[in-house]
């Protein structure tokens, strides 16, 4: 094995142990990586996955690309579910060291620039907070990503890369619709191409087309329904009026920009400036167009906040290394060539304060919001001493916990798509934890038939309260009591 690669292998391996630490010191999941394994779990138990689904929202259809959780159900066969959920996804990010060795060392033709990028990509703040135990498809998604930018890069060396192109862009589609921001920042470079006066390569205009096409026809496929049913609403996943002025309330730039990395945004910024300006790279261009689509993105709210940083910590991790390559070359030049080292080792300081801390803090934090035992009893009480037929009501985020954990239907969950009433959904929820009278929340209860009260922690500090103010011993019974509390809602409001 040559050096260089067994140093990027001791990288992978440094990434992977630490990600591991913190995902075995819960054995919880993330909410939302509950709903992964209801996903996995049906395919083991029935072969498909779960399209068709009783308990979200009382019963609805879902739609999404199912490979993810196929490869997941594969692990499942000769390790135990809790290894894959926790080992597998962990795997899966933690490989971005390779790939975004292989690109950086692509664009700067320099192993030792491509091995500390590597590096740095191992310890991007934004995700040790979303992925250490979230099970989500981003593991993997956000990798083949990347391997796709590379193979773009070197079609026009080795024809090769474009069948590797092909092939994979078919993989990914079958995956996670995020395909489709590869497919806007292809079409975004096509016009850096033609504003900066480079010729235009036939087989990158063949691809791009052809990628285009074929993304966005088989997305249509998939979500046909969905988008006949809510119009130009289904750009932003018919996610409640309420829930989108509220999506960028709790982050700052500057937030942002600590979940990214001050390193690799400020390089970022000084590439994007640079080769904007001034200089020419068709690499550099096709990562600038990134970025520019997943910004252009968020800023239209068109994609969750943490989900476009990852992304966007991805392209400036890469941009980065070409910024380094550009100023080690100035130094070369000029009297203080010597400083490179010096400059190195201070680019190495700043990053272990501003992104290795932060990562391992958020690391932790990620580990805080995970689902606690408490909770997980008081669900499994639910799932033991309840009706396979009742409803319970949560709030929107535990929605997932009442379907996957309790296997009962809940009121609402965060996957709104099909869902005509999601706006009305949410307001009744608040309504009903708030309500100050009780003939207000009996009627929201038998409305959605609810039979039980799910009123947790996170309850509590959605809604700011401590308690239920309309909960009396007349029609409520209190069947679970503890951190979490349960009650069986008695009454029904008679109409006329």
């Amino acid at each position: 094995m040559k050096r260089n690669h067994l140093i990027l292998f001791i990288i992978f391996l440094l990434t992977l142990s630490l990600r591991l630490y913190f995902s075995f010191q819960s054995p919880y999941f993330s909410i939302e990586g509950y709903e992964t394994i209801r996903q996995v779990q049906h395919i083991r138990e029935n072969g498909l996955p779960l399209f068709k689904d009783e308990l979200s929202y009382g019963g609805r259809a879902l739609f999404f690309p199912p490979l993810y959780y196929y490869i997941l159900a594969f692990f499942n066969l000769f390790l135990p579910g809790w290894l894959v959920f926790k080992l597998i996804p962990n795997i899966f990010i933690s490989s971005l060291v390779f790939i975004i060795y292989l690109i950086s060392g692509h664009i700067t033709k320099n192993k030792k620039i491509a091995l500390f990028t590597a590096f740095l990509s191992g310890f991007i703040p934004v995700f040790y907070y979303k992925t250490i135990n979230d099970i989500s498809a981003y593991t993997l998604v956000i990798p083949l990503t990347a391997l796709l930018i590379f193979y773009f890069m070197r079609t026009e060396e080795n024809r090769k890369y474009v069948f590797y192109f092909i092939f994979l862009i078919f993989i990914l589609r079958l995956i996670h619709p995020s395909v489709l921001l590869l497919s806007a920042a292809l079409l975004l470079f096509l016009l850096f191409i033609k504003l900066m006066g480079l010729k235009q390569s036939k087989i990158e205009l063949e691809l791009i087309l052809f990628s285009t096409f074929l993304i966005l026809w088989s997305l249509f496929v998939t979500f046909k329904k969905a988008f006949l049913v809510h119009g130009y609403n289904m750009i932003w996943q018919n996610i409640p009026v309420d829930m989108l002025s509220q999506f960028f309330t709790n982050i700052t730039i500057l937030e942002a920009i600590y979940k990214i990395g001050i390193i690799p945004f400020l390089f970022g910024l000084y590439v994007i400036y640079k080769y904007i300006l001034s200089e020419k790279s068709r690499e550099i261009y096709l990562l600038i167009s990134f970025a520019f689509v997943v910004a252009i993105l968020l800023l239209l709210r068109l994609i969750r906040l943490n989900t476009g940083l990852m992304f966007l910590s991805v392209i400036f991790v890469l941009l980065f290394s070409q910024a380094l390559k550009v100023i080690l070359a100035h130094l070369e030049k000029t009297h203080f060539h010597r400083l490179k080292y010096f400059l190195v080792a201070l680019i190495s300081l700043i990053f272990l304060l501003t992104s290795i801390v932060p990562s391992i803090t958020y690391a932790s934090q990620s580990l805080g919001e995970t689902v606690n035992s408490e909770e997980a009893i008081a669900l499994e009480w639910l799932r033991s001493n309840t009706n396979k037929a009742d409803t319970v009501l949560s709030t929107l985020q535990e929605g997932v916990l009442i379907t996957s954990l309790a296997n009962r239907k809940n009121v609402a969950d965060y996957n709104f798509l099909l869902i005509e009433d999601a706006n009305t959904r949410l307001k009744d929820i608040r309504t009903i934890y708030t309500a100050l009278f009780q003939t207000e929340a009996v009627r929201l209860l038998n409305k959605y038939n609810v039979k039980y009260i799910y009123f947790s922690e996170r309850a509590r500090n959605e809604f700011n309260i401590q308690e239920l103010a309309f909960i009396d011993d007349k029609c409520f019974e209190l069947v679970y009591d503890g951190n979490v509390k349960i009650y069986r809602s008695l009454c029904m409001l008679q109409e006329g």
